[in-house]
């Protein structure tokens, strides 16, 4: 199997899903405006309001994954490259996202490009010392 669609599966089902679990969690815990205005927030619904930020960030985190694979195709073997196009097309995301929603809560996503493009820099400086 290519390195880059070994990328791509741990990305959709190891580091999407962290991320997702751990953004749908601080969401909960923030006053959100998207939530704020439910009698559920706190109290049983909590895990409701969990699954629904999950499911949404992670459709998010399923296209920065693809992104990142479509940089891995287009730079080859340029690290820099490949984080400036995958940077670049995943913060034209979330500045779409940002500009629909008008919530600044938004632009914590860019955390999750910065974890992304660290984890790119680790695997490509191991696979330089092998």
């Amino acid at each position: 199997m290519d390195i880059a669609k070994k990328e791509l599966v741990v990305n959709l089902c190891l580091l999407s899903l962290v991320l997702s679990i751990l953004n749908s969690a601080l969401v909960v815990h923030i006053n959100h405006s998207l939530v704020s205005d439910t009698p559920y927030v706190s109290g049983p619904g909590d895990f409701v309001v969990f699954v629904f930020f999950f499911l949404i960030l992670y459709g998010f985190h399923a296209v920065v994954s693809f992104f990142h694979f479509a940089a891995a195709a287009f730079a080859r073997r340029s690290l820099v490259t490949r984080l400036a196009v995958f940077n670049a097309a995943a913060l034209a995301l979330v500045g779409a996202i940002y500009v629909y929603t008008q919530d600044v809560t938004v632009l914590f996503l860019v955390s999750s490009l910065g974890i992304f493009s660290l984890i790119t820099a680790v695997r490509s400086r191991k696979k330089v010392d092998d």
